[in-house]
């Protein structure tokens, strides 16, 4: 029996087997055709035989040559008349065939290829009322041109039945062939090249360009821009195929494989099931916080995805001055309650360490989240938001806006400040402006006269953030989708680190030309300071030559130096110093942590020639980190268990890496794993608890606007998260130390496990992901969380977990005895 089958366009082969086609054409234009019949092409002295093939050429080949032609199979045939078009100026498609026999004994009889101009687009299609697009261009003219060929099964082979080389049409120029969609591919090499230079951040548009020159113009690429795009959108949608959410967290999971310090959490809406708010922060990024997080900048920048979803940013600033970066989340809108809660999770994943100054854009919610969870932080707006603001409120040139600026800056006293303050606004005429009357309120949250006495690094704004989301819209596509984004976040964030591995290099190998007339002072500086940091103490020693001594007294064993500067009577700064000991009256050891240009000048009076160590901040040494994770006796300032995940992120990345390395080396496994053993003897001890995981099924995000802090309603219920890897006794724990995170808990949140008391509202749970792995099916995640089990505390959500980690001591089946021990814990409580 014989079936019948509809033409499908030639558009839907795969790529790879169009290269193929083009690979088998020759430099001279000819193209070779298989045959087993010699005699039937022996009278054609236009034509070559090579190898039992004969070698056509589409130059000369004429109709009847073609119809006296055989072929082996039917892509064979399908081949010729792909290039034979291609060369002619015609696009072809496949038509119609006729097929006997199912599965191992199917037959192609006959099959037909045709112009891609034949036949006529069908009616149906023309007179649609629902139409939403516009009708696509007409490009059928019911042309008769084709080439037919059927199976003679006594030759076992295909002939060629029918041939019409005349087209209704006028052939497309050369210039042109190469825009036909059945012409146009990307080839294998072509795909290895632009996907490396999208990985690295390179744009489409951008990557296009490149391949244009690189095959010297665009009829010699084979693709167009628009196919670029496409190529890459379809690549990410077979990634993100079990959903966006699905796939960000599994890129999470393949993360802990090798940063087993890694901390993401995200929040669920009970409402719909799916993830309302994502933080996370990678083991690099939580030891650089215990390092250098004493001054923490937080920020809300609008990142390119396709969901609206802001972008919180925690940075900070290294022993180089360089931005680092400690954590980020994703937020569905911006209220006080999500800030809060992406506090929390800052803090919990830093270990309860909180910071000793926090600068911020202003932001009300974030201010009030800040005071919440940070009360002991030193709060301060950043000045660039405080600049740009006064540039649109206040419209009187730039006089205000260089006054404001100076009045922001200045080392003022707080007396200094307001005598200034005063003068500048009457000079103005902005006395009673609205928003220079609620700045000036504000006052202590910008003014330096009023935070010179707590330290800031040199964070003044928080432009560190815009620059590190500047960086990530280069990587991101427009409208991307989380897990895309999460990829170039880290492209990023390996920038970041390559920058201070570089300066790290600089500081170590190079030292500084001595330039100043302390050259004793200088040359100590240069040892223990960062190339970065010592460049601005140099400028503090320079500046020491412009100081003269007006008073010098001393009282009860303490000398003090009334110091003003060169042609400057009105300018006076007292310095303090009992033999070991200097304070200056400027605060600039305490606000930027490095001496003074008048301590400086003390010193040289003094004989004083090395930097003391009380003046040496280690955050600025060329050794801050080592010397951070060195502590061996830990104050009431640092945690003993915030210095332990920091040595343990150092170690895991070292480790990883020379794991890496040595697992590619032969005959030297035992001499490894005998070295190996003997650390683990010497340091180790076999008391470590085991290593768990979790992850909960959630839905994808819904595409939309931000919700505004009006929009959003508010969670009312206090959330906290617990690892399924905890003992019952760290559990109680991370209760308490959350509790003492959080101040005082709401009365209404007493009923906190009351599994009826939240139902039909809108509220959000918590999962931690630290090492996340599950057995549940990805396509669950698409389906709200209620469909799958009951509204209870997700640490009651029973799942099957896989361990991840066996070499850590993990045995097979020790999840679930683990993961009943919180669950029973939590039904205790």
């Amino acid at each position: 029996m014989e079936t019948y089958d509809e033409s499908v366009d030639a558009d839907s082969i795969h790529s790879s087997e169009r290269d193929s086609w083009d690979d088998e054409l020759d430099d001279d234009g000819s193209y070779s055709v298989s045959s087993a019949d010699k005699s039937s092409t022996d009278g054609n002295n236009d034509a070559d035989e090579v190898g039992g093939d004969i070698k056509v050429r589409f130059d000369t080949v004429t109709a009847e040559e073609i119809r006296c032609m055989e072929f082996a199979t039917v892509s064979e045939a399908y081949d010729f008349y792909y290039r034979y078009g291609k060369y002619n100026g015609f696009a072809v498609r496949k038509s119609d065939s006729r097929v006997t026999g199912s599965g191992d004994n199917k037959v192609i009889k006959m099959k037909q290829f045709v112009c891609n101009k034949h036949g006529v687009r069908e009616k149906r299609h023309l007179v649609r009322t629902d139409r939403k697009l516009e009708h696509r261009r007409l490009t059928r003219t019911q042309c008769g041109a084709r080439l037919r060929v059927n199976y003679k099964a006594e030759k076992d082979r295909y002939v060629v039945t029918a041939f019409e080389e005349t087209h209704n049409h006028e052939l497309t120029p050369a210039r042109f062939v190469h825009l036909h969609p059945v012409y146009r591919k990307i080839s294998e090499t072509d795909k290895a090249q632009v996907d490396g230079l999208q990985k690295r951040g390179i744009r489409t548009c951008h990557i296009m360009g490149y391949m244009v020159a690189q095959k010297g113009g665009y009829a010699g690429v084979g693709f167009t821009k628009k196919d670029l795009y496409n190529y890459f959108d379809k690549k990410m949608r077979a990634v993100i195929k079990d959903g966006d959410v699905a796939a960000s967290l599994n890129y999470l999971n393949m993360k802990s494989s090798t940063d087993p310090m890694l901390y993401a959490e995200y929040a669920i809406d009970n409402i719909n099931g799916r993830m309302n708010t994502l933080f996370w922060a990678d083991g690099i990024s939580r030891t650089d916080y215990f390092c250098f997080g004493d001054v923490l900048a937080f920020d809300t920048t609008y990142s390119k995805n396709k969901y609206n979803y802001p972008l919180v940013i925690f940075s900070g600033c290294n022993h180089h001055s360089q931005t680092v970066i400690f954590g980020a989340a994703l937020v569905s809108n911006e209220t006080t309650e999500t800030y809060k809660w992406v506090l929390r999770c800052f803090l919990e994943c830093m270990e309860g360490k909180q910071p000793k100054a926090v600068v911020t854009d202003g932001d009300g919610a974030m201010r009030e989240a800040i005071k919440q969870i940070f009360p002991d932080a030193n709060h301060r707006l950043c000045a660039w938001h405080l600049n740009k603001n006064a540039g649109e409120n206040v419209k009187n040139g730039n006089n205000f806006l260089d006054g404001f600026s100076k009045a922001m800056y200045s080392n003022f006293t707080i007396d200094e400040f307001e005598e200034y303050w005063s003068h500048m606004i009457k000079e103005n005429g902005v006395q009673g402006h609205p928003w220079v009357v609620k700045t000036y309120e504000n006052r202590s949250l910008w003014a330096t006269a009023y935070l010179r006495d707590n330290f800031f690094g040199r964070i003044r704004t928080t432009s560190q953030c815009e620059a590190v989301n500047a960086i990530i819209k280069s990587y991101v596509r427009k409208k991307g989708c989380i897990f895309e984004f999460m990829n170039n976040f880290d492209q990023a964030l390996r920038d970041y680190r390559n920058n201070e591995l570089v300066a790290d290099f600089k500081s170590s190998s190079t030292d500084p030309v001595l330039s100043t007339q302390l050259p004793v002072i200088e040359s100590h500086a240069g040892k223990i300071y960062t190339a970065a940091v010592f460049k601005e103490v140099r400028h503090e020693i320079l500046k020491a030559g412009e100081l003269i001594v007006r008073d010098k007294s001393e009282v009860g064993g303490t000398k003090i130096y009334i110091l003003t500067r060169f042609c400057k009577d009105d300018y006076e700064r007292s310095v303090f110093y009992d033999g070991s000991t200097f304070k200056c009256s400027c605060k600039r050891f305490e606000s930027r942590g490095i001496p003074c240009s008048h301590i400086f000048y003390v010193m040289k009076e003094e004989h004083v020639d090395r930097i003391p160590d009380n003046l040496v901040l280690s955050r600025w040494t060329k050794d801050a980190k080592i010397q951070y994770l060195n502590i061996s006796n830990c104050n009431d300032n640092v945690d003993s268990n915030t210095i332990a995940e920091a040595r343990f992120g150092s170690y895991c990345t070292v480790l990883t890496d020379f794991c890496r390395e040595a697992s590619k080396k032969d005959g030297v496994y035992a001499q490894i794993m005998e070295d190996l053993m003997q650390l683990k003897i010497k340091y180790c001890s076999n008391d470590d608890a085991a290593v768990g995981t979790q992850k909960s099924a959630v839905g994808d995000l819904v595409m939309g606007t931000q919700q505004t802090s009006e929009q959003a309603p508010e969670p009312n219920v206090d959330m906290y998260s617990i690892s399924i890897s905890d003992s019952v006794s760290q559990i109680a724990e991370k209760k308490k130390r959350k509790a003492s995170c959080n101040g005082q808990k709401s009365v209404q949140n007493k009923s906190l496990y009351d599994p009826t008391r939240y139902r039909g509202a809108n509220v959000m749970t918590t999962t931690q992901v630290e090492v996340p792995t599950t057995s549940i099916s990805m396509n669950q995640q698409m389906f709200p969380m209620q469909s799958m089990m009951p509204m209870i505390h997700p640490m009651m959500q029973q799942m099957h977990m896989q361990p991840m980690y066996p070499i850590y001591g993990m045995q097979s089946g020790m999840q679930t005895g683990l993961l009943q021990q919180v669950i029973r814990s939590s039904k205790n409580n």
